[in-house]
């Protein structure tokens, strides 16, 4: 299997879900062993190499700077490119945020559909733990599971897929237990975590706006749950599952290379999944590149 990137430019513009102010991002293809790379235009020599920094400490979005630029929300954007296997990558954004859209992945994965993928000329290459790693919040039940991908002997190869199984207790009564489990693949997250949006609870709405953030919340592009019904509605009745399930994929991506091996999850959130990416770059001697 060889690395990818998309075969032209392609853009995407409008507000971002917690800044509230205009922004816009342009993919562009990318040579092979580039890696995904964010830039600003503000900023023509500095760079974000994905795999390479750690996301910043935050609750309710991926975050990831250097020392002259920040992106926010960049999870959605990145679930999609990982769900098309994409290694190569320029993204250009104009603005502190990646755009809310319509609150899922869904329009990320039309844009990358439109551009088109290149096949290139280089193998790919995939990442996975040397040993099973654990991650674990008790005091909230937060825990992800990460097992090293199987190893054939005979034919001296590795399982190259992503299996999971995802377990959310939201403890609301409109929103309660549920689990997902599976195979992450394109067919998999283009058809049923994509379109997914973005939701939250309208009694965290007034502490959120306190802080700077969802600033650009509206109904169009937020599931909002009040104390006893919707506010809007749902596209699925398991909508809230399969949105923490493309947030950890997303948020997974930011390791740069396609994961691959079994992960098991429970209640997690952007600041706790940072914790994968912060060992990875702490302790590359525990993983394997394939």
């Amino acid at each position: 299997m060889n690395q990818r990137t998309i075969q032209k430019e392609v853009s995407f513009q409008g507000i971002g879900v917690h800044f509230g102010a205009e922004s816009l991002v342009t993919l562009k293809p990318a040579s092979e062993n580039t890696g995904i790379v964010f830039i600003s235009p503000r900023f023509p020599m500095e760079k974000i190499v994905l795999g390479q920094v750690i996301p910043e400490n935050a609750m309710h979005a991926s975050v990831i700077r250097n020392k002259e630029f920040i992106v926010s929300t960049v999870e959605h954007l990145m679930a999609s490119i990982s769900a098309f296997s994409i290694d190569n990558l320029i993204i250009e954004v104009q603005g502190l945020e990646v755009p809310i859209l319509d609150g899922s992945a869904l329009p990320f994965v039309c844009a990358i559909e439109q551009a088109g993928i290149l096949e290139q000329n280089i193998k790919k290459n995939f990442l996975t733990p040397k040993k099973e790693l654990n991650f674990e919040e008790q005091k909230n039940g937060r825990f992800i599971t990460i097992k090293p991908a199987e190893y054939f002997e005979e034919s001296c190869s590795y399982d190259k897929n992503l299996y999971f199984k995802y377990f959310a207790d939201f403890k609301h009564p409109l929103v309660q237990k549920d689990n997902l489990y599976g195979v992450l693949d394109n067919e998999y997250f283009s058809g049923y975590l994509a379109s997914a949006r973005t939701f939250g609870f309208l009694e965290q709405l007034p502490f959120l706006r306190r802080h700077g953030l969802a600033k650009g919340t509206t109904l169009g592009n937020t599931v909002v749950i009040g104390e006893e019904e919707f506010l809007n509605d749902k596209r699925f009745e398991n909508e809230f599952i399969r949105h923490k399930l493309l947030d950890l994929f997303g948020d997974l991506a930011l390791l740069g290379k396609n994961l691959i091996g079994s992960i098991v999850a429970q209640k997690t959130g952007h600041n706790f999944n940072r914790q994968v990416i912060q060992h990875y770059i702490e302790n590359p001697d525990m993983w394997y590149l394939i």
